[in-house]
């Protein structure tokens, strides 16, 4: 018991001086069986820490045993789907060595999931978002495993966009969808929604829309971008009909086979790699078509894989510098890290949002991987509640 009240001492130290305000110094410290009823005792949790704050408790910590999957799973299930309320899982054998450097990455995410904000960029070095009102929205679509056991399991389509001039903070959209298929089918749905938010958070609706679209192989650049765009257009379309902002549709590819080597040992990072913001934009580029290979990240191990961005529709009028140099910048407000990430916050975040998707089914085996299914079938998914889409609950 000493060891908790230890780490939640240094955490609650760690969230002061990073200006999180914790009014509540000593929380409610409940055991639970990890093999018992998951959903039971966090209910129990939540509603023992309601009666001793006289209000809604906003975020549930979990000192979970192992890495095991069913836990966390079954924990994010029922923090997301049932209660409605922020949760933070962190590993028991952190907790006894409670590091100053891991609990502020700690409080990283459990300021965004919050609704908090942790860093943001100089309105001067993004200026495409500031002059004007601009959301910026990505999107991803994860597919079920292969092999034949997999068949008939659903796809999972998510969307995040920007809700503010700041583009530090973002909403989620999630829809489930036929298995395998990679256009997103209620697109039109989601951008509506975001749209909405975005509206509501700063009372202007965006002028300019640009949508980073990840995952999609090039001999699907034209379906994609015939039938996204068109909902995208229906989406501002439904809102009001003389609503008409201009579009930017990338193409964000991560999968590829083309790395860069410096040829001098001057011009290289200290694993050897490219520096961050190394930009490639010619000879092995599209001989006529607007795309770029940009290496955003600073190496940790290994060869750096650069991101391709394929511009395919662009209504927005931007020169080559101006996506590369707001592409490069965006990468540094990634919420969990205080580094430069290789993949643009909106996308990086959609593919979170998808992964925290998969564990929103009940029903689903997670401990025996041969059976991903559960007993009834296919799982059904439960939708996420609406307060939580509007905050950074996936971090």
């Amino acid at each position: 018991m000493s060891a908790i009240q230890k780490f939640i001492r240094e955490l609650v130290t760690t969230c002061q001086d990073t200006g999180m305000n914790i009014p509540n110094k000593n929380p409610p410290i409940q055991h639970c069986n990890p093999q018992g009823p998951i959903e039971t005792s966090l209910r129990q949790v939540w509603v023992k820490a309601g009666n001793l704050a006289k209000s809604k408790p906003q975020l549930i910590l979990c000192i979970l045993p192992n890495t095991g999957v069913p836990l966390y799973a079954e924990i994010k299930r029922v923090s997301d789907t049932v209660i409605g309320v922020a949760s933070q899982c962190i590993q028991g054998k952190h907790m006894f060595a409670a590091k100053k450097q891991y609990c502020a990455n700690v409080c990283l995410k459990m300021n965004v999931k919050l609704g908090g904000m942790n860093s943001f960029i100089d309105p001067t070095q993004v200026p495409f978002i500031t002059q004007r009102p601009t959301i910026l929205m990505g999107a991803d679509v994860t597919h079920p495993a292969p092999g034949a056991e997999n068949t008939g399991r659903p796809s999972i389509a998510a969307v995040t966009a920007s809700m503010d001039a700041k583009a530090s903070r973002y909403a989620a959209s999630i829809r489930v969808q036929t298995g395998r298929q990679e256009v997103i089918s209620d697109l039109a749905e989601m951008v509506k929604e975001l749209l909405k938010t975005f509206y509501q958070t700063c009372g202007r609706k965006p002028d300019r829309i640009l949508f980073y679209r990840d995952g999609v192989s090039e001999g699907q650049f034209s379906i994609v971008l015939k039938d996204e765009v068109k909902a995208i257009k229906e989406a501002c379309k439904s809102l009001d009909e003389k609503y008409k902002p201009t579009i930017t549709f990338v193409i964000v590819q991560k999968r590829h086979h083309t790395r860069f080597f410096p040829m001098e040992s001057k011009d290289a990072d200290r694993t050897g790699n490219c520096q961050p913001g190394t930009v490639v934009e010619s000879v092995i580029t599209h001989p006529f078509e607007f795309d770029f290979y940009l290496q955003s990240h600073p190496g940790l191990q290994g060869t750096s894989r650069p991101t391709h961005y394929h511009v395919l529709l662009d209504e927005n009028g931007f020169n080559s510098d101006s996506l590369q140099t707001l592409s490069y910048n965006l990468c540094y407000v990634f919420a969990r890290c205080t580094r430069a990430v290789s993949l643009v916050p909106p996308v990086y975040y959609a593919h979170l949002v998808c992964a925290r998707a998969r564990f929103h089914a009940s029903g689903e085996n997670w401990s025996d991987p041969d059976t991903s299914e559960g007993a009834g079938g296919v799982a059904s998914y439960a939708a996420v509640k609406a307060e939580l889409l509007k905050v950074m609950y996936f971090m």
